[in-house]
């Protein structure tokens, strides 16, 4: 969760017809980059990331100290090798995976993007260790969240997202989740001939159209492919169960481990002050690169709880700004909030798809089914 979208209220997705996109800036770096993650996530259309990274602590933390100069940004030795990446089974955020090159070779693993000094490199491996602390003390997480998408090739110039969508993040201590779009927005200009990046419109609800919507219920995930009506089921392996779910389809998300981050990032500190932290994490294993180039997560110092996370698709055209509201942590599980992580039952008229080996390359498809209902 990272730095996003400080607007005027004029401009907001909810405003009225005739507001201005031009109002809408980011409070961060220009767009960049942003990719998925694992294996059998690659099966997943791009969710976002929840984004949703850095769910993880929500309790008072100690205040960090701040290195005395910023991260330097070279290019580091090409003989540094990059961790091995575990397997994972979740549905990833993004760009498809990655796919074998004309020459039978997989692509060659992401190389350092910068170098950190000892006092850069402690300073970030403090904030990781403070944030796996509190990260540990939760049990249970639900939020509403707003995500909205950046994309510098079909809206040049424009400092306004494309698509403002609303859903719901929940996640259950060790290995449940679910993350649901349950509306969204798409920019439409007052007149369509007027291309030009601040030309007036409003954002308008999509009645139609239907977001990503996965669950995980510890034993399997299982996506909806509303597009092709269709209920995927990615069988989770033994290994991949209980706390594995760290390696699930949000970078950040879940309650990961300093340690484990620190294996599968490159990660740096960037612009920090006394009231926050922004940390800038690039991938390291070749199956999250193929997913998103970068992440930046936005951290309070105070509570360690992220504000915000903004991910990087490949490219350097598109972003995926992610925003958390009123998050609840450790409340009671009551029948509804608990019925999130329940194995859904197949939609009236749909197929559902068993997607039985761990790479997401091999599918069955069950008779499509005419009795049951989501």
């Amino acid at each position: 969760m990272i730095a996003l979208a400080a607007r005027c209220g004029r401009c907001y997705p909810s405003a009225p017809v005739a507001a201005s996109r031009r109002c809408v800036r980011t409070a961060l770096v220009p767009p960049v980059e942003i990719k998925s993650m694992p294996t059998v996530f690659r099966v997943l259309p791009a969710i976002v990331l929840l984004p949703l990274a850095l769910l993880v602590a929500p309790v008072a933390a100690q205040q960090l100290g701040q290195p005395s100069h910023g991260p330097g940004y070279q290019s580091a030795p090409a003989q540094q090798q990059a961790a091995a990446a575990p397997q994972s089974a979740y549905p990833q955020q993004g760009q498809p995976g990655v796919t074998p090159t004309a020459t039978g070779l997989a692509p060659p693993q992401p190389q350092p993007p910068f170098m950190l000094s000892d006092v850069e490199q402690q300073f970030v491996q403090q904030v990781l260790t403070m944030w796996e602390q509190e990260s540990s003390k939760i049990k249970t997480y639900n939020s509403k969240f707003t995500r909205m998408e950046y994309d510098q090739v079909f809206n040049p110039g424009s400092s306004a997202p494309m698509v403002v969508s609303a859903g719901q993040l929940s996640y259950s201590r060790p290995d449940k989740g679910s993350f649901k779009i349950e509306e969204i927005k798409r920019w439409q200009p007052a007149d369509a001939q007027n291309t030009a990046p601040d030309a007036p419109g409003e954002w308008q609800v999509q009645k139609h159209e239907i977001g990503e919507h996965w669950v995980c219920d510890g034993k399997a995930v299982y996506e909806y492919d509303h597009r092709n009506k269709q209920l995927k089921v990615m069988p989770l392996p033994e290994q991949l169960r209980g706390e594995q779910i760290v390696n699930g389809p949000l970078p950040f998300l879940f309650g990961a481990k300093a340690d484990q981050m620190s294996q599968r990032y490159w990660i740096r500190a960037r612009q920090s002050d006394a009231a926050q932290i922004w940390l800038e994490a690039y991938p390291r294993w070749q199956a999250d690169a193929a997913n998103y180039h970068h992440c930046d997560v936005m951290l309070d110092r105070k509570t360690m709880q992220p504000k915000a996370l903004q991910v990087h698709l490949p490219g350097g055209n598109q972003r995926h700004v992610y925003t958390f509201e009123d998050p609840t942590i450790n409340g009671t599980m009551n029948a509804l909030f608990g019925g999130l992580f329940n194995a859904p039952r197949t939609p009236l008229g749909w197929t559902r798809v068993i997607v039985d080996d761990v790479t997401g390359d091999g599918a069955q498809a069950a008779a499509p089914t005419g009795t049951q209902r989501q």
